[in-house]
């Protein structure tokens, strides 16, 4: 005869299993997540993300997430949105090992080739030219305004 299980030994059982599903498929609330390169579309101008060394990663909140394919959208469409406080994350790609990097920390290259045409690439190490977050966000806002001024997105 086969011993069947209690109705509370099942409710444990199914519990434990919820518990065990919930932690595996939840994902996590800070930090950058991994991209569908080619399948993901940019929250600003909605192309396909599909060159990495120039993604970004906005975070909004826990379950908040916006993917760029080019860290100028990304600025541009944080001062849209009008919530650039300490609290959000900012995520782009090092241009050269394509490893996530905090915004704010990262140096940014000037006169690159980027998916938007934005022109700047982000890197970890300073190098001559290189300019941090602040002027690099100035940087895009204003080629955002000439944009706007020219009948341009």
């Amino acid at each position: 005869m086969i011993a069947r299980p209690s109705d509370r030994a099942r409710a444990r059982w199914l519990a434990l299993a919820g518990v065990w599903v919930a932690t595996a498929c939840s994902q996590p609330t800070s930090g950058p997540l991994p991209i569908a390169w080619g399948r993901d579309a940019c929250a600003h101008c909605s192309m396909a993300i599909s060159d990495p060394r120039f993604a970004a990663e906005v975070r909004l909140g826990p379950h908040e997430l916006a993917r760029f394919d080019d860290f100028g959208c990304a600025v541009v469409w944080l001062a849209e949105q009008a919530r650039a406080g300490p609290e959000v994350e900012i995520w782009v790609m090092d241009q050269d090992r394509e490893e996530w990097l905090d915004a704010r920390a990262a140096l940014y290259r000037p006169e690159q080739r980027t998916p938007m045409a934005w022109g700047l690439g982000a890197v970890a190490a300073s190098e001559p030219g290189a300019v941090d977050f602040e002027a690099a966000r100035r940087i895009l806002l204003l080629r955002a305004r000439e944009r706007a001024s020219h009948g341009g997105s």
